[in-house]
């Protein structure tokens, strides 16, 4: 072990390879390993049974409950061994059986923000984004290089394809099956396709989006995913918005390669 002396408790069951960094005031639960290479920040508290791999670091005042894997390799069949990253941020709380695989790729990284909350049986595959206090309800997976916004929430069940993008302050159903993009603000529902059933407006509020600001999102996602709507040709005739969050809207579906959410069913 490596770095500050001071410690608040580890295990005698524990394992904690020659190579960890472990900063101060660190608590280890029982039959936890930790492999060389890890490093765990100030504060942190590792349940019983977690196992750390190698490549990974953990912000501060991280909370870590049993059974949960981090930093594992990529079930990717283009990992070939490379050296690759899980970096979390942070005062993250990851439940019981919560799995993350670290990149594929030499020096990839999968990256978790700060203040994620990911609950019992959350699965985050190699390389992908989870932004600042998005919360990642049980069961949910994520495939490769998924993209997650930051304070959305993914409820129970839901599944994000490979690649595919949710932009921040979004709620999405469970048991939600997303394999095209959602747009920031927005709430999605169902699968094949996944479809856009109106703006977050309690997350909005909760973000301390202003009236006006909120108001002028959803006048644009009506224009967006109104019945017949072409969501491109909208999002580029809203690219001069006055309203920054309009902009990031307008440039969020600009730049999709997969395509976003199905809008409302014409009535």
């Amino acid at each position: 072990m490596e770095g500050p002396s001071t410690y608040a408790a580890i295990h005698p069951s524990a394992t904690v390879m020659p190579g960890v960094e472990l900063g101060q005031d660190v608590e280890i639960g029982p039959y936890t390993v930790i492999e060389a290479g890890a490093v765990i920040g100030d504060g942190c508290r590792i349940g019983p049974m977690v196992h750390i791999l190698g490549r990974t670091e953990i912000g501060p005042r991280c909370k870590i409950s049993a059974g949960t894997v981090l930093g594992g390799e990529p079930q990717d069949d283009k990992f070939h061994g490379e050296r690759s990253l899980l970096k979390i941020g942070s005062d993250c709380h990851f439940h019981e059986h919560v799995t993350v695989n670290r990149a594929t790729g030499e020096d990839g990284v999968t990256s978790i923000g700060n203040h994620v909350r990911m609950m019992a049986g959350a699965h985050v595959g190699h390389n992908c984004t989870v932004g600042d206090h998005a919360v990642l309800v049980n069961g949910i997976a994520l495939g490769g290089f998924a993209s997650i916004g930051e304070r959305s929430i993914l409820s129970g069940n839901a599944m994000i394809h490979q690649f595919t993008r949710v932009g921040r302050l979004c709620m999405v159903a469970g048991g939600s099956m997303v394999t095209s993009d959602v747009p920031p603000f927005s709430i999605v529902t169902g699968a094949h396709p996944v479809r856009w059933r109106g703006v977050n407006r309690v997350g909005l509020s909760r973000a301390g989006i202003d009236a006006d600001d909120s108001a002028a999102i959803r006048r644009a996602m009506r224009r967006i995913f109104g019945p017949g709507a072409n969501a491109r040709l909208e999002a580029e005739a809203l690219t001069g918005s006055e309203i920054a969050a309009v902009r990031e809207l307008s440039k969020f579906i600009l730049a999709s390669k997969r395509g976003v959410c199905a809008g409302l069913l014409k009535r």
